[in-house]
């Protein structure tokens, strides 16, 4: 690239008035703080590559940054007027979306990663919780038995104490994250429902009365001793339901995952309010038990 490209380009990063209109613009897509936060620093890093049509530098980078960095590109073409630009470019380095090594990733953290198996997560959520105060142990209580992101719990967690009445149904016995889209339906991490219990709702009202514990929590775990592997409680919630017999397609949705099957898009119609009253509340009534004894 010459120089005066790359002082192009500086000058560009450097434009305020540039990805403040950004900001703006995606803000108005009511997309979430961190999703916005990466777009900019990844749209700075790399957005010379919509004005060079030369990508060759993401064939080299990491599956995780070059799909951030395609995210980003693709909103800052649209937000410039230069998408079918980004489309071109696309095409002619055959960018992928999807990780070619999946698979075998796959069945690597299924069949050699020892370290990570359902019972070594589980002994670790109930170890770690049983040194914290009561207060942060139920944060870990709350965020398995929903199945949610430490994030999505946390403010989960929040509208319960705040807005119960707008997120709480009690007649159903779920969470309404889907009445909260800016905050719990993203690009590619959502969650539309969570099932509860009274059991559920007195855990999350009896954690740390602040909007954001998750550092106190980080730094309560670290103290005692353990790593902060919070993002097990997913992992065991899934399981455990599955173990029990709850459908995959049933627990995608409690994760917020909507296959794209032609089954499930046109064909699958189960009784969710049996499922949800017969099978999955009692599961995990029996998970809450496990997770105290």
């Amino acid at each position: 690239m010459s120089k005066d490209s790359n002082n192009t380009n500086d000058s560009d990063r450097a434009n305020p008035e540039l990805w403040l209109g950004f900001k703006s613009y995606l803000e108005e897509l009511n997309q979430s703080v961190s999703s916005i936060r990466s777009k900019i620093n990844y749209g700075k890093k790399y957005h010379h590559i919509l004005k060079s049509k030369d990508a060759h530098e993401l064939l080299s980078c990491s599956f995780k940054t070059r799909v951030h960095t395609m995210k980003a590109l693709a909103s800052l073409s649209k937000f410039m007027g230069m998408y079918d630009v980004w489309k071109d470019i696309v095409q002619r380095y055959q960018l992928k979306w999807s990780d070619s090594n999946k698979s075998i990733k796959v069945f690597n953290s299924i069949f050699q990663n020892e370290g990570n198996t359902y019972s070594s997560m589980l002994e670790w959520i109930k170890d770690t919780a049983s040194v914290l105060p009561k207060d942060y142990q139920n944060i870990i209580l709350f965020t398995t038995l929903t199945g949610l992101r430490p994030d999505e719990a946390q403010k989960a967690i929040w509208l319960i104490k705040t807005k119960e009445s707008e997120y709480v149904d009690k007649d159903r016995g779920f969470l309404k994250h889907y009445q909260f889209p800016s905050i719990f339906l993203r690009q590619t991490k959502n969650a539309y429902v969570s099932i509860i219990n009274d059991r559920i709702i007195e855990i999350a009202k009896a954690t740390p009365n602040k909007e954001r514990y998750m550092v106190g929590l980080r730094k309560r775990v670290l103290k005692k001793g353990y790593k902060m592997n919070m993002y097990y409680c997913r992992k065991v919630f899934a399981t455990y339901l599955r173990n029990k017999g709850i459908e995959p397609e049933i627990i995608d949705l409690l994760q917020g995952r909507i296959s794209s099957s032609v089954f499930v898009n046109h064909y699958y119609r189960p009784d969710i309010n049996e499922i949800i009253t017969k099978r999955i509340r009692p599961v995990l009534e029996e998970l809450r038990k496990e997770l105290l004894c």
